[in-house]
Formats: C-alpha cells, sequence, structure tokens
C-alpha cells in the first residue's frame, strides 16, 4: 500500500514538473528577450528636415528611449530657430540652420548624436492654381497645382474640396473623380486668400477607365 501510495505521489509530482516547467521557461525566455541588445529597439528621431513659415512652431522627438538617456537640443542659430529643453522649435526669421541634438547615459558608450535641418521662409502672401476648369471620368485621377507668392515660402496651400462624394482631394493635391456631378476644389493659405477649381465629372466612355490609374 505504501508502495502504491509513493508511485502516486511520484506521478503527481512529474506531472506538475510537466506543467510547470514550460511555463516556468517561457518566462525565463521572455525575461531574457526583453533584456537583450538586439530586442531593444534604436533611438530615432521623428523628422530629419523640415520647412517652417515664420512664427511657426514644431515639436521634435526621439522615440524609443531608454530610462537613463537624456536629450539635449541645440540650435547652431538661436537667431533663425530657438529650441526649448523639451525640443519645442520656433522660427523666428528666414534663414536655414541645424539643430542637434544629444542623447547622454549610463547605458551608452558614447553619446549619439541626431541633427535636423529647419528652413524657414516667409508666409504666403497669395495663391493660383495653375487650372481653373477640369473635367474627369468617374475612376480618373489629376494632380492640381498651385503656385504660392512668394517662391521661397515655407508654406503650402490647403486643399479641400466642397463635396467629396463627387471629388475626393488629398493634402498633396490629388484628386479622384467618384461619381457623376460638379464640385468646386478650394486651395487656401493662413492669411485667408484661395482660389477655386470647378471641377465636372461625367461617366466613364468605358469601364476600363473606372480603374483608378
Amino acid at each position: 500500500m505504501k508502495n502504491l501510495s509513493k508511485k502516486v505521489a511520484l506521478s503527481v509530482l512529474v506531472m506538475l514538473c510537466l506543467i510547470l516547467s514550460p511555463g516556468a521557461y517561457r518566462i525565463k525566455l521572455y525575461a531574457g528577450a526583453v533584456l537583450t541588445k538586439e530586442n531593444v529597439a534604436e533611438p530615432k528621431l521623428n523628422v530629419t528636415e523640415l520647412s517652417l513659415v515664420t512664427d511657426d512652431s514644431f515639436l521634435l522627438k526621439v522615440y524609443n528611449l531608454t530610462e537613463d538617456q537624456k536629450v539635449h537640443y541645440k540650435s547652431e542659430d538661436e537667431s533663425i530657430v530657438s529650441v526649448s529643453k523639451s525640443g519645442k522649435l520656433s522660427a523666428l526669421k528666414v534663414g536655414e540652420t541645424t539643430v542637434t541634438v544629444t542623447l547622454k547615459g549610463r547605458s551608452v558608450k558614447e553619446d549619439k548624436v541626431f541633427k535636423c535641418k529647419v528652413y524657414v521662409g516667409p508666409p504666403a502672401i497669395s495663391i493660383r492654381l495653375t487650372l481653373s476648369t477640369v473635367t474627369l471620368e468617374v475612376g480618373k485621377r489629376k494632380t492640381l497645382q498651385a503656385i504660392l507668392k512668394p517662391n521661397t515660402t515655407a508654406e503650402t496651400g490647403v486643399f479641400s474640396s466642397y463635396d467629396p462624394e463627387i471629388v475626393a482631394v488629398s493634402a498633396s493635391g490629388k484628386i479622384l473623380a467618384k461619381k457623376v456631378g460638379k464640385t468646386y476644389i478650394i486651395s487656401s493659405i493662413a492669411n485667408g486668400k484661395y482660389d477655386i477649381c470647378t471641377v465636372n465629372v461625367v461617366e466613364a466612355t468605358d469601364k476600363a477607365t473606372e480603374k483608378n490609374e
């Protein structure tokens, strides 16, 4: 009877080991994976080149920082672009400069350095679309181009569609004819000035043209 009890106890013990061991092993593997250098994502700067209009601001960000890493920001020309301790850039006057971002920390042997080139241009004073009227078949696409003055401006026109169900427009001015009808594409700038393009959408002459190019 004692031998039977020992066998039962041994069987239970073996089963417990089989059940618990894989879990414990997975935890060790997981813990090891977290600590390995290969699985730690490298720090990255959100932008390396940037255009700003005077009086605009932008926040530089560094992703994938470790707990002990500290970020230091420095502008080569504070009269063009100033930068705060938190990475906020402020465009002060027209020109070009570089913002250097340095990561310091006990866990790295050498400081990691990023650079972001910043161009500051004047605001736009006028905008004109190169096309005033467009006729498209359903399913067709076209890109509208806006001319802004002065040509040194860092500003871009903001595109919108009066009726997106007829014609959709992207931020870069690409339009897509979605259904038959007439609508207007507006491109505007910060001072309130704008230009309009009238878009007429007609039935596709061939079903093949309904497919996106």
